[in-house]
């Protein structure tokens, strides 16, 4: 930039500057954050007559710590710390829904958009969903409380290994224990319904 006499105007110029090196510094203060999701490929069941009954899936809910996109790890006992360059799209109980939606429309006749419209209601909370690490490996330990009309509580406990010892190995581990609980999950409510039957209810 010039004065009038067509000099470089010494003040102007530092304030570009100033403010080429204030942009330098924000992108170094934002570091490029990976987005992954829970979207595991549920498995075809084998053919078989649909339960004649509408299930409604409530919200997930989530324990303190796990209600946040971001993804938790642990090197140690009592530790939660979260990975700063890795997150979830949303927080995994609200992408746990549509997974059980999936996995229970395969074995019951249809998926009820409310309470009101359903025979069955299911009720889910994670209450761990974190990579452990420990020397060269980790694996993902996800834990949920699930609880079908009225019937008893279950909790479904789950080790998946990793893959790989890093935040992307610990996606593909959470994808699958997801899976797993899905199928499960769907299995426990599967066995309710054949119990309530058969005390004639």
């Amino acid at each position: 930039m010039e004065d009038r006499q067509g000099n470089p105007d010494p003040v102007n110029d530092m304030n570009f500057r100033i403010f080429l090196l204030s942009l330098l510094l924000a992108s170094c203060a934002s570091p490029h954050v990976e987005l992954y999701s829970l979207d595991p490929s549920i498995p075809e069941t084998a053919s078989a007559p649909l339960l004649p009954l509408a299930i409604h899936v409530g919200r997930p809910k989530a324990n303190p710590g796990y209600e946040t996109p971001e993804m938790a790890y642990t090197t140690k006992p009592h530790e939660i710390r979260y990975f700063l360059r890795n997150r979830w799209v949303a927080s995994p109980s609200r992408m746990l829904k549509p997974v059980l939606e999936q996995a229970l429309s395969k074995k019951f006749s249809r998926i009820a958009p409310t309470p009101s419209s359903a025979d069955l209601e299911l009720d889910t909370e994670i209450v761990m969903l974190r990579q452990e690490f420990s020397g060269h490996s980790s694996r993902i330990h996800l834990v949920v409380r699930a609880q079908v009309g009225e019937g008893k509580a279950r909790k479904f406990d789950i080790l998946e290994p990793c893959p790989g010892n890093d935040p992307y190995g610990g996606v593909i581990a959470a994808n699958r224990a997801i899976a797993r609980l899905s199928a499960e999950i769907t299995q426990y409510c599967e066995e309710y319904v054949h119990l309530r039957r058969g005390r004639g209810s």
